[in-house]
C-alpha cells in the first residue's frame, strides 16, 4: 500500500515538473513571437492589446509583462549589447537625447528581476532628474563601481551565485509613457538610447 501511495506521488511529481517545463518554453516562445527588436532593444507590439488571443494573455500574465495599451505606454528592453549578456563586471554607457514621449525613464533591474539595491539608492534615470550636456543630450553611466555624473548602480561587481532568467546579471528597461507616432507606427526603428560596452574587470 504505502509503496503504490510513494509510485502515485513520485508520477504526479513527475508530471507536474513536465508540464511546468513545457508552460515555461511555450512562455518563452510566445514572448519570442511578439518581440520586436530595434537594435539591442526590444520591445512587444501585441500586449496589451483588446484581441489578443488566450495564449497571448496567458503568456502575458505568466511572464509579468506590463500589458497596458500601447497608446498609453511602451517598454523596451536590453539585456545584451551586441549579443553579449549584461555583465556586473562590465561598465556601459548609455547615450541618448529627450524622446517623443510624456515621460520617459531608464531602470536597471538584477537577474531576479527586482531593483538593484545600492547605497545611493538610485535606480533609474529619467527626462526630469537626468543631467544634460549642452547641446541637450546626455550620458548615463552603467556600472558596479561609483562613475562620475549620471551614474546607475548595479550592485557589487562579481557574478551572482545563480541566474532566474538567463546569461545576464543584469538588464535595463525603458519606458515610455504616451508615446509618440514613431514608436506606435514603427518600434523597430524608433529612436532609441544607444548602449556601448566601455570595458570590463
Amino acid at each position: 500500500m504505502l509503496k503504490s501511495i510513494l509510485k502515485l506521488c513520485a508520477a504526479t511529481l513527475a508530471a507536474i515538473l513536465l508540464a511546468a517545463m513545457l508552460l515555461a518554453r511555450n512562455i518563452n516562445v510566445g514572448v519570442e513571437e511578439m518581440s520586436v527588436h530595434n537594435g539591442d532593444w526590444i520591445t512587444t507590439v501585441s500586449a496589451g492589446a483588446a484581441d489578443a488571443d488566450p495564449l497571448l494573455k496567458t503568456t502575458v500574465a505568466f511572464s509579468a509583462l506590463l500589458a497596458s495599451t500601447r497608446e498609453n505606454s511602451m517598454y523596451y528592453r536590453l539585456a545584451a549589447v551586441d549579443g553579449e549578456p549584461l555583465r556586473l563586471e562590465c561598465r556601459y554607457r548609455i547615450e541618448g537625447r529627450d524622446y517623443d514621449a510624456n515621460w520617459w525613464s531608464i531602470t536597471a533591474y538584477g537577474w531576479d528581476n527586482y531593483l538593484i539595491p545600492n547605497a545611493e539608492k538610485r535606480y533609474s534615470f529619467n527626462n526630469e532628474n537626468v543631467i544634460r550636456r549642452g547641446d541637450g543630450s546626455w550620458v548615463i553611466t552603467v556600472a558596479a563601481r561609483e562613475q562620475p555624473g549620471n551614474w546607475l548602480p548595479v550592485g557589487p561587481s562579481g557574478a551572482p551565485p545563480w541566474r532566474k532568467l538567463g546569461d545576464y546579471d543584469f538588464d535595463l528597461l525603458m519606458r515610455l509613457y504616451t508615446p509618440g507616432d514613431a514608436y506606435l507606427d514603427a518600434p523597430q526603428s524608433a529612436p532609441l538610447p544607444t548602449v556601448t560596452l566601455e570595458a570590463c574587470e
